[in-house]
C-alpha cells in the first residue's frame, strides 16, 4: 500500500449523470491537503507537507485554521510538531489528527496538545476518523487494510475485524440511526479495485453498496446521500460521486467543470462541498444540487 500513491491507474466507469453544481471557488497556496474538519464556525485543514510522502516523519506538516469563506487565520494552527497529518475530525471541543502512527488531540481554543494515542506497532499510515459518541472514534490503517476502535477514555484501542477485508480501508462515516460504520477503500496489490460499504456494528458484517470499484478517499453522508471523492489516477482526473443509500442506489457524478488533483477527505457544510485537491495544494468549495436526493 505504500506505494499506492506513485502509481498511476485508469478506471473504467459506468454511465451516470452529472450532479449540478452552482458555484466553485478554488483556494490555493497549501502544499498538500489531505483533510478538512469544522466546527461550524472555522475549517481546519491537515497538509502532509511540501513533499507529497504520506509515511515520512520529516516534521514539516501543519493543520491550517481559515474561516469558512476559505481565509486563512493561521497556517500552523496546531502547537505540536507534525509529520503527515491526515484524517481530522472534531468533537467536544477537542480536534483530533491522525499523523502517521498516533492519534492527536488537540485543544480546539488554543491548538496546545492535549495528548496522543501511539499506533507504533499497528501501523505507519493512519488515514480517517469518525466519531461515533463523546468516548468512542474509529480510525483506518490503510497500510494494515485494519479498522480501530478508539476508547478515549482509557486511551486504548481494538481492532475491529470484519467478515472480510476492505482492502486499502480509507473514508469512515458513522451513521449511527442505522448502527452503521460507512467506509470505503483504495483498492489491494496497487489496483483501483476498492469498495464502498457499510459495517453493521452489531454483527460485523460488510455490505459493498455497488459494484462500482474505485482509489477512493473521503466518504460524507448528507440528506441520506453518499458522497465518496475517488482519485481514479494519480493525477488530475479525480471525480465526486453520490450514491443513494435507500432504494436502488442510483450513482451520479458531480459536475466539477473539471477533475480534480487528488480529491482528499472532504466535507459537506451548509450544503457546500468542501474538498482537499491534495496533488494540488487546494481547496475547493463547491455549492451542490439541492434536488439531488429527489433523482438517487
Amino acid at each position: 500500500m505504500k506505494n499506492i500513491f506513485k502509481i498511476i491507474v485508469l478506471i473504467t466507469f459506468c454511465s451516470s449523470i452529472n450532479i449540478q453544481a452552482q458555484k466553485i471557488k478554488t483556494i490555493t497556496g497549501f502544499n498538500h491537503i489531505e483533510s478538512v474538519a469544522t466546527d461550524g464556525k472555522f475549517l481546519y485543514a491537515a497538509d502532509i507537507g511540501k513533499a507529497l510522502n504520506p509515511s515520512a516523519k520529516d516534521g514539516d506538516g501543519s493543520i491550517i485554521k481559515l474561516d469558512k469563506k476559505g481565509n486563512v487565520i493561521a497556517l500552523s494552527w496546531a502547537l505540536d510538531q507534525l509529520n503527515a497529518p491526515k484524517g481530522l475530525t472534531i468533537d467536544k471541543g477537542i480536534l483530533f489528527a491522525n499523523d502517521i502512527d498516533r492519534l492527536v488531540a488537540f485543544d480546539l481554543k488554543s491548538g496546545a496538545k492535549l495528548y496522543e494515542i501511539n499506533f507504533e506497532k499497528e501501523t505507519s499510515f493512519l488515514n480517517d476518523i469518525a466519531v461515533w459518541d463523546h468516548q468512542t472514534l474509529y480510525v483506518s490503517a490503510t497500510d494494515k487494510n485494519k479498522l480501530f476502535q478508539v476508547n478515549l477514555i482509557d486511551k486504548s484501542y481494538t481492532e475491529v475485524k470484519t467478515e472480510k477485508p476492505i482492502w486499502g480501508i480509507n473514508g469512515l462515516f458513522c451513521y449511527k440511526k442505522a448502527n452503521r460504520l460507512y467506509v470505503n477503500g483504495l483498492g489491494e496489490n496497487n489496483q483501483s479495485n476498492g469498495v464502498v460499504g457499510y459495517i453493521n456494528l452489531k454483527d460485523k458484517t460488510f455490505t459493498q453498496l455497488t459494484t462500482l470499484q474505485g482509489l477512493y478517499d473521503g466518504i460524507f453522508i448528507s440528506d441520506d446521500v453518499l458522497y465518496v471523492s475517488n482519485w481514479v489516477a494519480f493525477e488530475k482526473k479525480g471525480i465526486i460521486q453520490g450514491i443513494g443509500i435507500y432504494g436502488a442506489r442510483k450513482i451520479e457524478t458531480v459536475n466539477t467543470t473539471q477533475p480534480i488533483a487528488g480529491p482528499a477527505d472532504f466535507i459537506i457544510l451548509n450544503n457546500t462541498l468542501i474538498i482537499p485537491a491534495m496533488i494540488s495544494g487546494e481547496i475547493l468549495l463547491i455549492e451542490l444540487d439541492r434536488d439531488l436526493k429527489l433523482r438517487l
